[in-house]
């Protein structure tokens, strides 16, 4: 999920030959006899680690050993135990452009600044090379008295992109769409017409026609659907003024209840109790066939997979821009979701950092995304179909540049540093799905939630 509000360390030897990966260096025993302990988050990605990491060993005689630690929670906990004892893992897989910067802060995380050079970030997807870079506005963030981050400096490296995609991503099942006469290869391309969908599966079957997401983290629905319903509708500078000081803008606004009143659109159609369901939960019941619709973004093509339904069984299409906005047409720029990151505590940096340079290039990437159907933060070029396959390489079509105005779910520049979105999600989610409020309450409510972060 969004990483921009999860904010949860030396210096690294530099060696040329290691950032191109090519030889054994001091400090890896010579390379045969060096082992490297990573640890993941993502239960996923680790029989496709455990692959690459076999390949690994056959060219540099080096030995990864992957440990997973979920949920989140657990995750984070086994780090900031482990830091204490000085027990760190030497790499880690974590949370791009959030967490490796609260980690980076707090000194667990190693700056990897002086270890991969321009040809290395070359090879990363446009926009994404610089997700675990500290820029000027993330450190100035840094230095407000409620930043988690803080102890980050600007320039610092803690994480190159591993995995990236967006959210506003919308997973149908092929066979409920048929069964209620609608035609799958014709995705909905304006929201009229996907809540045309959603009337008609829903009118086929009350019970499992619905969508659902797993709002037990309130702000999936707010920042996964209604933001970029608002990016569409409003245009670039109206919606970021929803976040602003000036209360004839910012939510409470004219504008803000249109938006709302468009997706009040949805009320009627969610999975019952869908409000209690935590992310995996929400895949899972989709994958079930407990829903026609999930909300989620590129990665949970992976998690329905898992989930034992083939990917070959879902349409997916991005959150579609309402009839009378802004835009006919929106892309979704990409983020890094997952990055990889080095120990500040470990003794084997360089193996570390060869571990990191044979993940990213072109081939192994692609091995990876392919195994874990996670998009990768390397560009694959014109190899990109073969290297994903087919059920992965589609999803790459929901993407736009930031630069071209595609939404960009990562900048949040425009918001009060003491914007707390778990509020603006619950108050969403008391109206839709809970009929607690309607549009305008709900306007007010995310009115009060902004005009306090300013004021705060």
């Amino acid at each position: 999920m969004r990483t921009r509000r999860l904010r949860l360390l030396l210096a690294l030897a530099t060696s040329a030959a290691l950032a191109a990966g090519t030889t054994a260096c001091a400090g890896d025993a010579g390379g045969g006899a060096t082992t490297l302990e990573m640890w993941t988050f993502k239960q996923a990605h680790v029989e496709p680690l455990k692959a690459a990491a076999a390949k690994f060993k056959e060219q540099t005689g080096i030995t990864v050993n992957i440990t997973p630690y979920t949920p989140d929670d657990a995750f984070k906990s086994k780090i900031q135990s482990a830091a204490q004892s000085h027990a760190l893992a030497d790499v880690f897989e974590v949370h791009a452009a959030g967490e490796d910067f609260v980690l980076g802060g707090s000194g667990i995380l190693a700056d990897l600044s002086s270890n991969v050079d321009a040809a290395w970030r070359a090879r990363f997807v446009d926009g994404v090379a610089d997700a675990g870079k500290v820029s000027e506005d993330r450190y100035q963030r840094s230095l407000k008295p409620e930043a988690p981050d803080a102890g980050i400096e600007k320039g610092q490296l803690f994480s190159l992109p591993f995995t990236i995609g967006t959210f506003g991503v919308i997973y149908a099942s092929r066979s409920k769409l048929q069964a209620a006469g609608l035609d799958p290869a014709k995705p909905p391309k304006t929201w009229g017409e996907f809540i045309s969908w959603l009337e008609a599966t829903h009118a086929e079957d009350a019970a499992t026609g619905g969508l659902t997401v797993g709002l037990k983290s309130p702000t999936t629905g707010f920042n996964w659907m209604l933001e970029p319903l608002a990016y569409a509708y409003l245009g670039k500078d109206a919606y970021q003024a929803l976040w602003s000081e000036d209360p004839g803008k910012a939510w409470g606004s004219p504008n803000g209840k249109r938006v709302l009143s468009l997706y009040d659109q949805l009320t009627p159609y969610w999975t019952p109790g869908t409000q209690t369901l935590a992310i995996d939960d929400a895949d899972r019941s989709f994958a079930q066939g407990k829903s026609a619709f999930v909300l989620g973004g590129t990665f949970t093509l992976a998690a329905i997979e898992q989930n034992g339904m083939n990917p070959s069984d879902v349409v997916y299409f991005g959150v579609p821009p309402a009839e009378g906005g802004a835009s006919s047409e929106l892309g979704l720029a990409p983020l890094a979701l997952t990055g990889l990151a080095v120990s500040a505590q470990t003794e084997k940096t360089d193996a570390a950092v060869r571990w990191l340079d044979f993940l990213t290039k072109q081939q192994q990437a692609g091995a990876f995304a392919q195994a874990s159907l996670d998009l990768p933060g390397t560009d694959l070029g014109a190899d990109t179909a073969d290297l994903l396959g087919p059920d992965l390489a589609g999803m790459q079509d929901i993407f736009g540049s930031a630069a071209d105005g595609a939404y960009d779910p990562a900048d949040v520049s425009f918001f009060s540093p003491a914007y707390v979105d778990t509020q603006a999600g619950d108050a969403l989610i008391r109206m839709s799905p809970l009929n607690q409020s309607d549009p305008a309450k709900a306007n007010r409510e995310l009115g009060s939630i902004v005009a306090t972060s300013w004021q705060s």
